[in-house]
């Protein structure tokens, strides 16, 4: 991503996780979507999408992301904003297994017990989203290990900055679904945003890099 597109992404991200606690009702919706809208742009715009499959899986779940983005800005809308946001971990789980891919044991096995905690967790009281909180779960954790298969067949920086925003996407999801059924505290949404918009912005990068 170009210098300026950058700090234009980091400025975006700022001032939509600073207008969570000062104006959530209406800066925050006036500034949550534009992050992720300016990924999409910058993909349409400098990606090889079209003959990528990889390219085009990732701007297909940035797409699902931001209608996920705004469904959630409404509460009684949480379920298709959950559906949006699996369906765009669908897609970049596809991205991640396109091209060369193997198997990675050791983050399987430490990806699967974290979600196994989450579950424990999460489940009891997650009321009536019981099955959706435990879909999600299996496909985020999914996603993840996908991530981190492609990062182990192809070794190459593009691959390793999408783990690694896999991984701060998971974290942000974690932390949502505690702060809502769990125990909310204070900085959680802090902590969502800056995982969520870091995540996003590594697996936008590792798809044009």
């Amino acid at each position: 991503m170009e210098i300026q597109s950058n700090l234009i992404f980091i400025v975006l991200s700022g001032l939509a996780i600073v207008s969570k606690y000062i104006s959530p009702n209406k800066l925050y919706r006036l500034f949550k979507l534009l992050p992720i809208l300016l990924l999409i742009i910058w993909i349409a715009v400098f990606g090889d999408y079209q003959a990528n499959l990889y390219t085009r899986a990732i701007l297909t779940g940035l797409c699902f992301s931001l209608i996920g983005d705004f469904l959630l800005l409404f509460p009684n809308q949480f379920k298709l904003g959950l559906f949006s946001f699996l369906t765009g971990h669908v897609w970049y789980i596809l991205g991640f297994l396109s091209g060369n891919w193997s198997f990675p044991l050791l983050s399987t096995l430490t990806i699967t017990i974290l979600a196994l905690g989450m579950i424990l967790q999460l489940y009891p009281s997650a009321g009536k989203l019981k099955i959706p909180v435990l879909v999600y779960i299996i496909v985020i954790t999914g996603m993840g290990i996908t991530s981190f298969g492609r990062l182990e067949a192809l070794q190459t920086f593009p691959t390793l900055i999408g783990a690694i925003g896999a991984s701060l996407f998971m974290i942000s999801d974690g932390v949502l679904g505690w702060n809502k059924f769990k125990n909310p505290f204070h900085l959680a949404e802090g902590i969502i945003l800056i995982t969520y918009y870091s995540g996003q912005w590594l697996i936008a990068c590792s798809s044009v890099c």
